[in-house]
């Protein structure tokens, strides 16, 4: 189609178009000019004519869419007989560009007007000018039909409101006065236009100025330096100090760090105010460009923050610079003036920032500043507090510890400052204070160093403060030292001391309760070490000390080491309050002996009231006082909310300086119903509403268990063949028999010791005139089960069973090492933990009801415990007992064993949740439940009647299980078993038979004179069992380790004896005081006397820790050399008599008193005495001398004691071998030096062995030096 032929068909249409509008004009509701169209969808259409050129007629609709006063859509269309060649003329006219102008499309978000319309220019000559011509007529009629919006029409403010905010981003400090004036103006007037909305034009005009004014804005110089107020990180803050590794400080209260009158002088980022993160301090940076990324605070800035301290809500609005409290590191707020002090800022390669040491002023050192340092704290494990800071410091921004060694320490706020004047920090001991972690790590290397300055950086100045301090070094060891009673003989307290170092010098410091250090003579710390290296401590008072709490600090002598402290009661017995026994107006009333200022200052001082397991402070924050002044109890308190008639309380007070006072207060019952005893259980009476496996059955079987042992029945009696193995325990809790081959049954109470058992008829039995006759020991049930009866059943009840009444006596058990017998008074009770109900059935027996639980211990003045720091292991299954599962409870379980009467386990299969229980088994002791003198409670379960996994089940899952104990709450693990845990016996393998063999052989090695008697007898008991043992024919490896471990304990406890040289003394003493002469005994002999003398006297001045036996053995051994001395043998002159030794005889004779004895021995004495001086006078021959000394002494041997049963009792202890002094015959004598005599008859005796030679011999012994 040509160009010319399209124009002219168009111009025929615009030109009717024309015709027809002037025949009618426009409405007047139409839009014309710049009125606005009304909303809406208006449509009108043209008509192309054909071309001759293929140009076909085709129809096009232009229809105009108007929201918001806006052309929002332009949309056109052609008819069916538009032809595709005209395509691109069409597309481009819609779409397109013709030439330099927009298609019809252009008119989209433009304002719905006639002007907007008439305005599009399609005024070059082509073919799609030609169309959009059209297209431009058709969208005229379409808009010139639509009706005038209301003057209400919606104005577009989006353009606006962008330039207004993008606006109110710039800061006027940044550009110059000119043009932030004009900017200023600009949007003035851009709000104002964006309120009134007048009109579209009017808010398109005020973006267009205000757009205009930014772009016009212009950079104001930056000033060359600057100040600022700064968020700096510690870590940054404190690298010019050479402080390394400095972090945030956390906090678990949130509220502190976010507290600036905690935190002053600190920033933190997190509104939660998780942690503290570093120091806003005065800095000069260069150029403030580099600070366009950092967050500025200027005076419009602000915050709120709201705390909540105490209790108390507050809520502190920082405003200006404080805002910078809570804002990002590096924030930063313009100072106006130069301040007197600042940290240069450097702007590193990668744009971070660094900071000087602090300039502008020099340190002060402050030279009368005190200092106290302590390494006991719980803010950490160091601390220092300065005295005479100056006043002038509001504000402390940071401290610096400097050590003689180099360190550099940075501290932060809250956790290391606070008060200004306290400073502490961990070093990885104490590692949290109030809830929050404590930072270590940096502050570890501080250990061992010398503080030698401490540097504050405050508002007022920065600071140094010379200091010489040793930072001893911290360990992981712990004092205790036991509470101790000053009403005793010998006052003392049982110290405990735990991973002390192997060069710590060991020094101790003592404080009494006004923190005076007590004189070091009045007490002294005694530390022992025995063979095996176990050090035992014990502090010993010398005199009486005041009651109180004391401290008692262990230090070390070389300073290298940080002291470790503890605190201990000293108490009186004497406790000057007691319990009125009133229940219906209870009270603390003054005892007969106390002052009543004593009454009146106890009821002042009390510290604690325990009631019922629950501790109450008397004083201080949280305080309940449930003793009134006048010492009344306030049953108003929440103690007592849930008291009913029948319930007890066990009441403790606490107060130093006097041992814990425990009260029962009840309240009063009015004519019960019931009786409250204890009673003894069969194990089937027991647990038959427990709601276990078997409940009730008494069945047995014959079927052995791996052990050997017939314990696979249900709830039967536990029958052994012997006490071995710790049978004796049994009477802790259970109702134990022995019965003998003769037919003679012991029924037992308790053990009196170790080798005497009280039977409950109160017969005192030997264990040793019986054990070997035993013919089986049976544990029937339990003796001491908490019971409920109706009074009307109970005496029909006492008939049947065994039972103890209030106030009655509680026993069992004795002691081995870790388990300790018991007595107790029976206080049964409503609430008594384990309180069974008794029934009385229609044929006159009892039944018992399902336990319940309590809050009282149901022993009278005593608290219901709580089982604590218990270490349960499920042990790997061996079956050691002929169990098929096992847990072992060691740590602190002693009192627990004791008290241990019955457990029950609950099965729960695969349910991790331990909700739906599978199944319940309930146990015996001694098939069950055993405890361990010094290995522990070790629980277990056996295949049984009374225990059989559920159908599907194999053991493995989940388990729980829980101990029922005298006086205790009820005590549960819960755990999970693997297959590891189900036992599968196996046999023993030989060395571990043989390790068991070799500790055997040990044992009997040893000699029973170097240990005590208690752990000898113990180590005796294990040797006995493992002997017996050994002789089974087949064993299994589970119970050959059992024995080995048991064996080796045994042996690792027994406590060597300290040595008793008494008697070794007594045989120096008599070698020493009798004068042997070197001369007079042969080489040999005196060489053995010799060396045995100087080996027992070795061994009393040895510093080692010595062996009874190797006592006994030297003083043996000096004996048998002194009885060994060979006197040497000379020529001497028959015609000579010797009368020394009777002369000697006479002397022993003489010195006798005629009172001490009988008259018919002393006249015979005397005859003989007669007789031996008149052959002394006559001196006739050797014989005669010598058968008159033999006389004298045989008459002195013979003296009876005067009133003695004995008439032929000598009053010499010891023999002694008489000699010939001539050598020519041996006779031998026999005497008893009898003691209490007024002479040493060994002292005689001994003189008179050489008096008994015969004369005629060639030879005679050289004379001793006292013969001479």
């Amino acid at each position: 189609m040509k160009k010319k032929n399209v124009e002219t068909k168009v111009i025929t249409i615009m030109m009717a178009a024309s015709m027809a509008a002037s025949i009618c004009p426009v409405s007047a509701w139409a839009v014309t000019g710049d009125k606005v169209a009304k909303d809406g969808k208006y449509v009108s259409s043209a008509k192309i004519a054909k071309s001759d050129d293929d140009w076909s007629d085709y129809d096009v609709t232009v229809s105009l869419t108007v929201e918001n006063g806006k052309i929002s859509k332009v949309d056109v269309t052609h008819g069916t007989t538009y032809n595709s060649e005209n395509d691109t003329y069409f597309n481009k006219a819609l779409n397109g560009k013709i030439g330099k102008y927009d298609g019809l499309k252009s008119l989209e978000g433009q304002s719905a007007t006639e002007t907007t319309v008439n305005n599009f220019n399609a005024d070059a000559v082509s073919g799609a000018t030609i169309v959009a011509n059209a297209m431009k007529e058709g969208a005229l009629e379409a808009i010139q039909s639509a009706p005038e919006a209301s003057t209400a029409v919606s104005v577009d403010t989006t353009f606006l409101e962008k330039a207004i905010e993008n606006a109110d981003k710039y800061q006027k400090s940044d550009y110059t006065q000119d043009s932030w004036t004009a900017l200023e103006t600009a949007l003035t007037n851009a709000k104002d236009a964006f309120a009134k909305k007048e009109s579209q034009a009017a808010v398109d005009k005020a973006a267009s100025d205000l757009n205009t004014a930014i772009q016009g804005l212009k950079k104001a110089e930056v000033a060359t330096e600057s100040y600022v107020l700064m968020n700096i990180p510690y870590a940054a803050f404190y690298a010019s100090d050479g402080v390394t590794s400095v972090d945030s400080v956390s906090s678990a209260t949130l509220n502190k760090t976010r507290n600036s009158g905690l935190a002053a002088g600190s920033y933190h980022v997190d509104p939660k105010g998780s942690d503290i993160t570093g120091i806003t301090f005065p800095v000069k940076i260069s150029n403030m460009e580099a600070l366009k990324n950092y967050t500025q605070i200027t005076d419009e800035s602000s915050v709120s923050i709201t705390v909540t301290n105490k209790g108390k809500t507050s809520t502190t609005e920082y405003k200006g610079k404080d805002a910078l409290f809570e804002s990002a590191s590096y924030s930063y707020y313009i100072l106006s003036e130069a301040p007197s002090y600042y940290k240069e800022a450097t702007v590193n390669a990668d744009g971070t920032l660094s900071f000087s040491e602090v300039k502008g002023t020099s340190k002060t050192t402050l030279s009368n500043v005190t200092s106290e340092f302590t390494t006991n704290t719980k803010y950490g494990d160091y601390q220092l507090k300065f005295d005479n800071l100056p006043e002038s410091i509001n504000t402390v921004y940071g401290v610096v510890i400097g050590t003689k060694e180099g360190g550099n320490y940075g501290l932060r706020q809250v956790e290391n400052i606070w008060k200004k004047s306290k400073l502490a920090w961990s070093t990885g001991f104490v590692t949290t204070t109030h809830g929050c972690t404590l930072s270590y790590e940096p502050y570890k290397s501080m250990m061992g160093q010398t503080i030698n300055k401490v540097t504050y950086y405050t508002d007022a100045g920065i600071y140094e403060i010379p200091m010489d301090q040793k930072v001893p070094v911290k360990f992981d060891g712990e004092i205790s030292a036991a509470d101790a009673s000053i009403d005793v003989e010998n006052i003392q307290s049982s110290v405990t001391v735990t991973n002390l170092p192997e060069d710590f010098q060991e020094e101790y410091e003592l404080t009494d309760s006004d923190k005076t250090v007590v004189a070091k003579d009045s007490y002294t710390v005694n530390v022992t070490t025995d063979a095996k290296g176990n050090v035992t401590r014990t502090l010993v008072f010398n005199s009486k000390p005041k009651k109180g709490r004391y401290t008692l600090t262990l230090k070390d002598k070389s300073g290298t080491y940080a002291d470790i402290s503890t605190t201990f009661n000293m108490y009186t017995e004497a406790v000057p309050a007691q319990y009125n026994e009133k229940n219906d107006a209870p009270a603390l009333e003054k005892t007969v002996t106390a002052s009543d200022e004593d009454f009146k200052t106890y009821l002042k001082s009390i510290q604690s009231v325990t009631v019922n397991g629950t501790s109450y402070a008397a004083s201080g924050r949280g305080a309940v006082k449930l003793i009134n002044e006048d010492g009344s109890l306030d049953l108003t308190k929440d103690a007592f909310k849930d008291a009913k008639p029948g319930d007890a309380f066990a009441i403790t007070v606490v107060e130093d300086g006097y041992n814990a006072y425990t009260f029962t207060y009840q309240v009063p019952v009015t004519d019960s119903d019931y009786t409250y005893v204890y009673a003894g259980l069969s194990w089937s009476e027991y647990w038959a509403s427990e709601g276990v496996l078997a409940a009730g059955s008494t069945e047995s079987s014959e079927e052995l268990d791996s052990r050997g042992e017939s314990d696979k029945g249900a709830f039967d009696v536990v029958t052994r063949a012997t006490t071995n193995h710790g049978l004796h325990r049994g009477s802790f809790q259970c109702t134990a028999v022995i019965e003998t081959k003769d037919g003679t049954t012991y029924n037992l109470a308790y053990w009196k010791d170790k080798d005497t058992f009280v039977t409950t008829d109160g017969q005192e039995v030997a264990f040793a005139n019986v054990k070997a006759n035993i013919k089986d020991y049976k544990v029937t049930g339990l003796k001491y089960v908490p019971v409920k009866v109706k009074t009307s059943d109970y005496e029909a009840f006492k008939e049947k069973y065994a039972i103890v009444e209030k106030d009655g006596t509680l026993a069992g058990g004795y002691g081995e090492v870790n388990l300790k017998s018991y007595t107790a008074t029976a206080d049964v009770t409503e609430n008594t933990n384990g309180l069974k109900t008794a029934t009385k059935n229609a044929d006159g027996t009892f039944s018992f009801g399902e336990r319940t639980a309590g809050t009282y211990s149901g022993l009278k003045d005593s608290q219901l415990k709580t089982a604590t720091d218990l270490e349960p292991t499920v042990k790997e299954g061996d079956g050691s007992f002929g169990e098929f599962l096992r847990v072992d409870f060691n740590g602190d379980y002693g009192d627990l064993g004791a008290n241990m009467q019955a457990v029950k386990w609950t099965y729960y299969g695969d349910d991790a949740t331990y909700t739906n229980a599978k199944a319940s088994y309930g146990t015996k002791f001694a098939a069950d439940n055993w405890m361990h003198k010094s290995m522990g409670i070790q629980l277990g379960l056996t295949d049984s009647v009374r225990c059989q996994l559920p159908s599907g089940t194999d053991g493995t899952g989940y388990w729980s299980l829980t101990i029922y104990a005298l006086g205790y709450e009820d005590y549960t693990y819960t755990f999970q078993v693997g297959e590891e845990n189900i036992a599968q016996p196996k046999a023993a393998d030989q060395k571990d038979i043989d390790a068991l063999q070799a500790k055997v052989d040990e044992a009997k090695g040893l000699n029973k004179v170097n240990y005590t008697a208690d752990s000898w007898s113990s180590m005796e008991t294990e040797l006995t069992e493992s002997e017996e043992l050994l002789k089974k024919d087949s064993l299994l490896s589970a119970e050959v380790k059992t024995q080995l471990q048991h064996m080796t304990d045994a042996l690792d406890r027994l406590v060597q004896k300290e040595a008793d040289l008494t008697k070794l003394n007594e045989a120096i003493g008599r070698a020493e005081g009798s004068n042997y002469n070197e001369a007079d005994y042969t080489a040999d002999s005196w060489k053995a006397y010799t060396d045995a003398l100087a080996a027992a006297k070795a061994l009393t001045t040895s510093e080692n820790t010595l062996l009874q036996s190797d006592v006994d053995a030297a003083m043996d051994n000096l004996n048998a050399a002194i009885n060994a001395l060979t006197e040497v043998e000379i020529p001497v002159d028959p015609n000579v008599v010797s009368t020394t030794s009777l002369e000697k005889a006479i002397k022993a004779a003489e010195d006798l008193k005629e009172a001490d004895y009988t008259a018919d021995s002393w006249k015979e004495l005397q005859n003989a005495l007669s007789a031996a001086k008149a052959a002394l006078n006559e001196k006739k021959d050797q014989a005669t001398v010598d058968a008159a000394t033999e006389n004298l002494n045989k008459a002195i041997s013979a003296l009876v004691k005067a009133g003695s049963a004995e008439e032929k009792k000598t009053p010499a202890a010891q023999t002694s071998e008489l000699k010939n002094t001539s050598g020519t015959d041996t006779k031998k004598t026999s005497g008893k030096v009898k003691t209490g005599d007024p002479a040493s008859v060994f002292g005689w005796l001994t003189l008179a062995v050489s008096s008994l030679g015969a004369g005629g011999f060639a030879l005679k012994r050289r004379k001793r030096r006292d013969d001479k």
